[in-house]
């Protein structure tokens, strides 16, 4: 990146998590700092993200750009250059909470009701992906990592995910609401998650792996499907490789069903992009401790989600004259 091109990047990192709330997340993990220091708390939120932004590059590079950026905002006075082993520290007294925190806090729906690849019939259209992420070498005894997460059909924006080993897929569903539309292609289905989502409201148009369930009609349906019982849960196939849990052919009907696909084609995958980074030939993750993995892996997400968050405001807004200019940070 270019200099010009790093400030407009810092610039949309600060404009969508802006310092206000960045210190909201800090005081809801505690880590609101009694003394002023060089790297505080506030600060290395801004670095976690600065790496994400401009992976591969080394830390000192990362906060050189980062504060020359930031210097030219005006939100940076200082002189004196943080060595390495001081960004290490101010990272491990970080933490991964209120990376966590900003995350969650943040993370919320870009499509508006009219935007048709997001919505069907009034309902919201999500994706559930998954992705092995690969790990810095040496670090415990399997190189990837296992991630689940929740995409916006229609924006791609990443809206959750979970990858820790105490929790699963329907996890994700603290992310949904009654009404919610969840589409899967090529997963195996999740008895849990099917089960969890039927509870809540929510429900599934799943495209099954090659390995297709046994599937034993139990009642025809006008338009070609058929319901089955599946461990104990109403499913309705509408294709060979496709079932859901919408079982009513006039509410639902399979030909639109099987449309909504289609209409995702263009966002799946953002999980896995947000994943490798802003920019091609992103490494795997540099961290090596469980707190820096788990920063990251949120600072790549939050990136990801600024990223989108953008594209949809620039799709969904006429372009004027005075909007043509590239916009400040906010001081």
């Amino acid at each position: 990146m270019s200099e010009y091109t790093d400030i407009a990047g810092l610039g949309l990192l600060v404009r969508t998590y802006p310092a206000e709330v960045v210190d909201t997340a800090i005081a809801s993990c505690g880590r609101t700092e009694q003394r002023r220091r060089l790297l505080s708390a506030r600060l290395m939120v801004y670095f976690v993200l600065a790496m994400a932004l401009f992976s591969p590059a080394p830390y000192l590079d990362v906060m050189r750009r980062l504060t020359s950026g930031l210097r030219w905002g005006g939100l940076w006075g200082e002189e004196q250059m943080p060595s390495k082993a001081s960004i290490f520290q101010a990272r491990e007294r970080l933490g991964s909470g209120p990376l966590n925190a900003l995350f969650r806090a943040t993370m919320r729906p870009l499509a508006t009701a009219e935007d048709r690849d997001s919505h069907w019939r009034g309902r919201r259209l999500l994706l559930v992906e998954e992705h092995l992420l690969a790990l810095a070498e040496g670090v415990g005894q399997t190189p990837r990592l296992h991630v689940s997460g929740l995409v916006e059909s229609g924006t791609g924006a990443v809206l959750d995910a979970v990858w820790a080993a105490s929790e699963s897929a329907r996890t994700l569903l603290r992310s949904t609401e009654p009404g919610t539309v969840l589409l899967a292609d090529g997963l195996p289905l999740d008895a849990d998650l099917a089960s969890a989502a039927a509870a809540s409201g929510v429900d599934l148009v799943w495209r099954l792996q090659a390995v297709r369930l046994p599937f034993q009609p139990q009642r025809p349906l006008p338009d070609g499907s058929f319901l089955f019982g599946w461990r104990g849960l109403p499913l309705r196939v509408i294709a060979p490789d496709v079932v859901t849990t919408l079982l009513d052919p006039f509410a639902a009907p399979a030909a639109e069903l099987l449309e909504l696909h289609a209409r995702a084609a263009g966002s799946r995958g953002s999980l896995r992009d947000a994943l490798l980074g802003a920019e091609p030939g992103t490494g795997p993750l540099a961290s090596r401790t469980t707190d820096g993995i788990h920063q990251e892996i949120y600072g790549r997400l939050l990136v990801h989600y600024a990223m989108r968050q953008s594209m949809q405001y620039a799709h969904s807004t006429p372009i004027r004259h005075e909007q043509s200019r590239m916009p400040e940070f906010a001081r």
